[in-house]
């Protein structure tokens, strides 16, 4: 009876070793990973395959899959954005939620107000606008100049997220359980959530934005 309990465990211990190692050198292999970033010029950098500056939201599509939909944002201060939305996008062993911000000028956001079916204001003062089916077709050929990626895994806590970019420049208390983590060299921003999910934020590094924070 002993024997079996002995060999019980050690099956258990090599199995979860294995598991372990496994899992955590698939993620060092897997291609495209959040932390594979490479920056070609101060205006130009890449991850997950989407150079931006460069890269068109179709491209993304042909990578990504079927967008969920695309949206106009204008915030309090009266500064609009416009931005495209795909759903759950698998990539490596992670799956998540990824966001293109998109490049048009504030003439040409505030024209496309013009043709949209819905509009919601939120409790902040921005407000959001869902594009016609046409003029959603017509931002494929748009350039991806930031993108946000959210994924659903909640294992990348502080320890996980430092082993694979690196000590932050600066980092800021956002509050008990949130802070924000700044690498301008690659043109990357992290919101680390010890209770939610992270948001990781990628720009190219001549239009990163340090903030005040706590080194």
């Amino acid at each position: 009876m002993k024997l079996a309990l002995l060999i019980i465990i050690s099956v258990s211990i090599v199995a979860s070793a294995i598991f372990y190692l496994t899992t955590d050198r698939s993620l060092n292999e897997a291609a495209d990973m959040p932390w594979h970033v490479t920056v070609h010029d101060s205006s130009h950098m890449e991850v997950f395959g989407i150079v931006l500056n460069t890269t068109t939201l179709e491209q993304a599509r042909q990578k990504f899959g079927q967008l969920d939909g695309i949206a106009l944002f204008k915030n309090a201060q009266a500064e609009y954005s416009l931005e495209g939305y795909f759903g759950k996008v698998t990539i490596g062993p992670f799956t998540a939620r990824i966001i293109a911000n998109l490049d048009a000028t504030q003439h040409e956001l505030e024209q496309l107000t013009e043709h949209t079916i819905k509009r919601i204001k939120t409790k902040d003062g921005s407000e959001r606008w869902t594009l016609k089916a046409d003029k959603q077709v017509e931002q494929g050929a748009r350039i991806i100049n930031s993108l946000s990626y959210i994924p659903t895994y909640s294992g990348m806590d502080q320890e996980f997220i430092s082993q694979r970019f690196g000590v932050p420049s600066t980092k800021k208390v956002v509050d008990e359980t949130t802070q924000l983590w700044f690498y301008p060299e690659l043109g990357v921003k992290i919101m680390v959530d010890n209770e939610g999910k992270e948001l990781f934020e990628y720009t190219v590094p001549a239009l990163f934005k340090m903030e005040e924070g706590d080194n």
